[in-house]
């Protein structure tokens, strides 16, 4: 609810009676309830009560008067796509101002009889001076509401920090029972990404929760190739995890699975370096999520590479939400490995993915799901909105998550600001 006072309105002439020193002295505007226009925008509909003091004088005669007034206020907005300053614009299509009431109090009985005469007069300047401001505050103060919300956000994703830009890809569509509204979050890259413009993206709307955010697989694989590029990814055993001694470092490990191997070198520790060779490439399926990374793995002994490995894994998983956070698991990983160079003879293409296989199910894998467990904050919207009750859901390109959405106290100390600023110039202007 928003109350105002203080507005200080233009004298009037009523039929022959001067009415001057007009000022709003409370304005009681109720929580507004918003409708969807289809193709056109949204309808503002509020019940809007104010009382106006002012004096009133008519030759000799004067005095002073109190206007008590309850309206319906009901006003159309069109939103827009501004392209050019990169924010949804909302302009001013109609305002219809309908009196409940009104009544002219000047203090005398007699005079209030008179008074009545007055009334049409003065529902029309009331409606003139209410719909004047509502089609400014539409046309100006909401779209400086729109701009002062931030469009860039820095985030710290894996190996770096990432500007991301966010803003319309084009016009919100506007059907009867759910908005339409296309966004696309751009990032700066000194590399041409390696994948055409992402097409737009739609969906049904979940009548259970108010709206629904699709991110598209594109946007997580920018994301990948911006942190994740070649070379990004290395893991190198010994670790804390797998400390010399422990099996995975040692010759004898592959006494039975490579017994080339444990043959040439008998005990002998074992150094791995994993790198990867390109961005992990991320594809969203039907309730399902893929992982596409292709890898390098060096089999070092006593400082020399023993076994160069070429090698493709691909793993399948899950995702949840919690509050903003996304987390997932990783149910299956599969292996398809190429045997670059070998100093202990030929190594069969089968006996190498089942030895990839078990390499990574004990040292990557669970590195992913650790990772996935802890989960990540969603880009972009994580600084505008709280997620409460939500649900992720993987579709054939794309992400959805659908849920109850709330305003951060970031966003309602920023509408708050502008809320305030609209409030002082309707004070002003009168």
């Amino acid at each position: 609810e928003i109350i105002m006072g203080g507005l200080v309105i233009t004298p009037m002439d009523l039929n022959g009676v001067e009415v001057t020193n007009l000022k709003m002295r409370d304005m009681e505007l109720p929580k507004p309830e918003l409708s969807i226009v289809p193709s056109k925008g949204y309808r503002l509909n509020s019940e809007l009560t104010m009382v106006i003091d002012g004096d009133w004088s008519f030759g000799f005669l004067g005095g002073d008067l109190t206007v008590n007034t309850k309206l319906n206020l009901d006003a159309v907005a069109a939103v827009d796509a501004d392209m050019k300053n990169g924010i949804f614009r909302t302009a001013a299509e109609s305002c219809d101002v309908d009196f409940v009431s009104l009544e002219i109090d000047m203090k005398n009985e007699f005079l209030n009889t008179i008074a009545k005469g007055m009334v049409e007069d003065v529902k029309e300047r009331i409606a003139g001076i209410v719909c004047k401001e509502v089609n400014t505050a539409l046309d100006t103060s909401f779209n400086d509401l729109f701009q002062a919300i931030p469009h860039e956000v820095k985030l710290h994703l894996l190996t770096r920090d990432i500007v991301f830009g966010f803003g319309p890809d084009s016009n919100p569509v506007f059907s009867s029972d759910h908005v339409d509204v296309p966004c696309r979050v751009q990032a700066q890259s000194k590399i041409p990404f390696p994948f055409a413009p992402p097409r737009g993206i739609s969906d049904s709307v979940d009548p259970e929760f108010i709206g629904c955010v699709l991110l598209s697989e594109h946007l997580v694989n920018s994301v990948s190739f911006l942190a994740l590029g070649k070379g990004a990814i290395k893991e190198n055993i010994p670790n804390k995890k797998f400390p010399i001694g422990s099996d995975l470092t040692n010759t004898a490990y592959f006494k039975k699975s490579l017994p080339q191997l444990y043959k040439a070198y008998p005990n002998k520790d074992v150094v791995y370096k994993i790198s990867n060779l390109r961005y992990p490439k991320l594809e969203f399926d039907s309730n399902l999520q893929k992982v596409d990374v292709p890898l390098r793995v060096l089999v070092q002994i006593n400082g020399a590479t023993v076994i160069n490995l070429k090698l493709s894994l691909k793993t399948r998983g899950h995702l949840n939400i919690a509050g903003n956070v996304i987390t997932g698991s990783c149910d299956e990983i599969k292996t398809k490995t190429v045997v670059v160079s070998s100093k202990i003879g030929d190594i069969d293409a089968d006996l190498a993915n089942d030895i990839m296989d078990d390499l990574f199910s004990k040292t990557i894998i669970p590195d992913v799901n650790a990772f996935f467990k802890k989960g990540f904050r969603l880009p972009c919207v994580d600084k505008v909105i709280d997620t409460k009750e939500a649900i992720a859901e993987t579709k054939d390109d794309f992400l959805r998550v659908c849920g109850d959405f709330e305003l951060t106290d970031y966003t309602l100390a920023v509408v708050r600001r502008e809320v305030e600023k609209i409030v002082d110039k309707f004070t002003l202007d009168y």
